[in-house]
């Protein structure tokens, strides 16, 4: 009976220390766009995520990585869904993994007819609010156009993205915004109105991708 004490304490300590853990872990979920011409981007994305995205992720962190196509609530979607290992060589080995399948994402041809970004946004949702990190953060690749297939509805719910920070970086511009760059101003801010009304911890947009690994620091 004796022996019994130490071992249960031993257990006890485990699980106070996975729920620290998750009061300090980050989870982030990048999305990227690969209908019309945002498909070419791509290769961008997938280097801004290594360079900015995936050097900030620490053991303990989650990174989900989630297609923006013509039906994005589904989980075939999720291109990537990896909590980085407590132990720092394993982290280091799935980071490289995931710059890997990054890169072999970048290089396919898919290509959707149409772009169902609420969709995307919504599993994500689901996905990180599992995760039970405290900082949880939603990284938008897209000129942020959403187009619909005729027969889907997206709406989302008051408390949608709770807890959550969106951010649409390389938002590329359409031949519209170029010609008249309130239509692009006024598609940010209606976003920014969407989510916010949907429970958001905030709504950022940024031109300068560098900015995004102290970002996700400041936020942490």
């Amino acid at each position: 009976m004796r022996r019994i004490a130490p071992i249960t304490a031993v257990l006890t300590l485990a699980l106070i220390a996975c729920s620290d853990a998750s009061h300090y872990s980050q989870a982030v979920a990048v999305l990227i766009d690969i209908s019309g011409t945002y498909a070419d981007q791509k290769a961008e994305v997938a280097r801004i995520v290594k360079r900015e995205v995936l050097p900030s992720l620490v053991p303990g962190d989650t990174i989900a990585i989630v297609r923006i196509d013509s039906e994005s609530y589904d989980k075939a979607n999720v291109e990537a869904f990896v909590t980085l290992d407590q132990r720092p060589s394993h982290a280091n080995a799935q980071k490289l993994a995931l710059a890997k399948k990054l890169d072999e994402f970048a290089a396919r041809a898919d290509r959707s007819d149409y772009t169902d970004i609420p969709g995307a946004m919504m599993l994500s949702a689901e996905y990180l609010k599992e995760t039970g990190a405290k900082s949880r953060a939603i990284l938008l690749f897209s000129d942020m156009q959403s187009d619909l297939p005729p027969h889907m509805k997206r709406s989302f719910a008051e408390h949608e993205f709770d807890g959550i920070r969106v951010i649409a970086l390389n938002v590329k511009q359409l031949e519209r915004d170029r010609d008249n760059p309130d239509v692009l101003r006024t598609r940010l801010a209606t976003w920014g109105r969407d989510v916010t009304r949907a429970g958001a911890g905030g709504w950022t947009t940024f031109l300068d991708t560098a900015r995004l690994g102290p970002y996700l620091a400041e936020i942490r």
